[in-house]
């Protein structure tokens, strides 16, 4: 702890006789979901051109994205709340050891957050998954699509668009009971509802004539459903434009994203109201878009609101659904203040999976973690400024450890060494260690040093740094041999 709170011989040499690198590759499964400010992506499908959420809660630029072939050990780390992340052993992913504290959370002050190795982590350790913290607030957005040519039916609509709480909430309900109907010069844009959600379909009614001016061409029920309608071709370009047009990909815009959470409540209101429930003991939402979901899941992770996310099969011709719960006392009564559900029985809801929000992260323990053998292709990416990426259950740095020592050599003998170092406290500690095993020694006896004595001058290390994370006497190897050969060339 000494070595990695107060490390010596930290920084670079710039005229370095000798640079040594050495590092633990790691990847994850291409079927991975990462965050992008364009959707949630395999990240088999990252690009340059995105940008990725990291630990940080911001976005940043993909630098590079890396796909190799890999035969080995791999693990599925799955969280009680979020999902699982299929990662290779090395990856490091940030967290608190507190297995050994299991069932005993309010030890948790006494743990470390830090980032550690897939192999290092089982259950009862806790996740920092991050809150979205990136705020953009926007006044006004412009209704960006023309009128039709031979359109001589819809009516004139404002050019620009007020982004407050009465468009967000309506666009709420689109994204989970709305539609739009193109044919080549109309358009219509509809709302379904429950017959007996009355307020909900009068809400409807007054925000489209306050903001459009629009009056429904009709409302129809049959059976427990009430059908209303829009004629405006432009209207219905537009919603089909910025927030999807089939069921299965509905989306909130990035911008939508971005807005600061208490006009955020507003679209999470009306998305709830659409497809969701809440009663005394519990709130559901359901969907077949997985881009709605993840989005659904951020919007609860903006107003501190404990959920568990579900996928499941779905019926019918989607292969999937997405089910988001909230059962947490304080989280229910939030989210029933935000949707506009008064709950009338006092409850005593546990927080049964030790999930809580600290520090803008939600901190939530593992359920499980297994490892298997996998043959195939793997990817990772290199992430400008944070330097990590946000899977669908944790947030992965984008590289495993890594080392550069550096040394300046005179008479055969290690006058001045260096380090740079991206790791855990261990990583950190025995880099320090190592410069100063080495400083002063001559070259012969410095390629002599090996994990083991920098361990033991440690006074130890767990079994499982020794591989992950004690590669510090690698690193001064590869520099001496770097000098050498330079040497040899000269």
């Amino acid at each position: 702890m000494e070595h990695f709170r107060n490390p010596r011989n930290v920084g670079e040499i710039p005229d370095a006789d000798g640079i040594g690198t050495v590092g633990n590759p790691v990847c994850l499964a291409p079927r991975t979901t990462i965050f992008t400010n364009a959707n949630t992506i395999p990240i088999r499908d990252a690009t340059t051109k995105l940008k990725v959420l990291g630990h940080d809660g911001k976005y940043h630029q993909i630098l590079k994205a890396i796909a190799r072939p890999y035969k080995g050990t791999m693990y599925r780390i799955v969280v009680h709340n979020l999902g699982s992340t299929l990662v290779t052993p090395d990856h490091h992913i940030l967290a608190l050891k507190a297995s050994h504290f299991l069932r005993k959370y309010r030890s948790r002050a006494r743990c470390i957050c830090d980032w550690y190795a897939a192999s290092e982590l089982e259950k009862g350790d806790i996740l920092l998954y991050p809150v979205p913290s990136e705020t953009v607030d926007r006044e006004q957005i412009s209704l960006d699509v023309e009128r039709p040519k031979y359109d001589f039916r819809s009516k004139m609509l404002p050019n620009e668009i007020s982004i407050d709480i009465d468009f967000l909430r309506l666009t709420g309900y689109y994204l989970s009971e709305g539609y739009v109907r193109i044919p080549r010069s109309g358009g219509t844009l509809g709302f379904v509802f429950n017959s007996r959600e009355k307020d909900y379909i009068e809400d409807v009614i007054l925000s489209c004539k306050r903001i459009f001016g629009l009056e429904p061409a009709r409302i129809t029920t049959g059976g427990n459903r009430a059908y209303i309608t829009f004629y405006s071709a432009r209207l219905a370009r537009f919603f089909s434009k910025h927030f999807g047009k089939d069921a299965s990909r509905k989306q909130i815009p990035h911008w939508g994203m971005l807005l600061p959470p208490q006009k955020q409540e507003a679209l999470l209101c009306g998305i709830w109201r659409g497809d969701g429930y809440i009663n005394n003991r519990v709130a559901k939402f359901v969907t077949i878009s997985e881009r709605l979901a993840f989005q659904v899941r951020n919007l609860l992770l903006r107003q501190e609101i404990i959920f568990s996310f579900l996928r499941q099969s779905a019926y019918g011709i989607h292969k999937k659904s997405y089910s988001i719960f909230v059962q947490d006392d304080k989280s229910l009564e939030k989210l029933a203040r935000i949707v506009g559900v008064e709950l009338t029985i006092p409850r005593k809801l546990k927080n049964h999976h030790k999930a809580w929000f600290e520090n803008s992260y939600f901190h939530v323990p593992i359920w499980r973690a297994e490892s298997f053998k996998y043959d195939g292709f793997v990817h990772n990416l290199e992430v400008e400024g944070s330097h990590s990426y946000v899977s669908d259950s944790m947030a992965l740095h984008n590289c495993g450890d890594m080392m550069t020592v550096y040394i300046k050599v005179k008479d055969n003998i290690i006058a001045d060494v260096k380090f740079k170092t991206f790791g855990c406290g261990a990583a950190v500690a025995t880099s320090s260690m190592v410069t100063e095993l080495a400083k002063g020694k001559t070259l012969e006896d410095a390629m002599k040093i090996t994990r083991a004595d920098v361990a033991e001058h440690l006074g130890g290390l767990p079994p499982i740094k020794m591989h992950c994370s004690n590669l510090a006497a690698d690193a001064l190897h590869s520099a001496i041999e770097d000098y050498l050969k330079k040497k040899e060339s000269k």
